[in-house]
């Protein structure tokens, strides 16, 4: 199974990447895992240009056409994010603008949310369901949420948080083989 692991947060040591890091541990061992943290590159959001509707190509030259053969590569994608102002963080935001001229790329991927923040994390959620959705992905969970009330760390206030995220490690491997047994047939 080919994971592609999203670090959305400006934060490499955050909240949402400690969910993030709960859900890779639960993965099987056999599972072949790829970090991408997002806030270590440069993707500027979509400038809304079109020239992709005409080129089928991106018009932006930066750090997501590295990306593009990570995403190829995965059969399962998982997002993490914290919750800036009842939304994704802008990294995350910018991430899933220049998506849009990937049609198809994204088909039949089985995708996990996991989402922390202190309130409204249901919209971030929502949104991350509405981008794979719209790219024709498999919801791999109902969207693991982690709430602090502090910064950094403060999750342990929030078992369920860790919970949600091993939870959707095993329902992502779950939906992995079910797909798989199925094409083997």
């Amino acid at each position: 199974m080919n994971v592609l692991a999203i670090f959305g947060s400006p934060r490499r040591e955050g909240n949402s990447a400690a969910m993030m890091a709960a859900a890779l541990d639960a993965l099987p061992t056999t599972a072949h895992i790829r970090r991408i943290y997002l806030a270590d590159l440069n993707i500027a959001p979509c400038g809304a240009c079109r020239e992709c509707k005409t080129t089928g190509a991106c018009a932006i030259h930066d750090d997501m056409e590295g990306i593009v053969p990570d995403i190829t590569w995965a059969e399962v994608i998982l997002i993490s994010t914290p919750t800036h102002f009842s939304g994704v963080c802008s990294n995350v935001q910018s991430f899933m603008e220049r998506t849009w001229c990937m049609k198809g790329m994204f088909k039949n991927k089985i995708g996990g949310t996991l989402v922390s923040g202190r309130r409204y994390l249901e919209s971030s959620v929502n949104t991350l369901r509405a981008f794979m959705l719209r790219h024709n992905m498999i919801l791999g969970n109902a969207g693991a949420l982690g709430f602090s009330f502090t910064e950094t760390g403060g999750l342990e206030q929030d078992p369920l948080a860790f919970t949600d995220a091993q939870k959707t490690a095993i329902r992502v491997t779950e939906l992995h083989g079910l797909l798989h047994s199925n094409a083997k047939q």
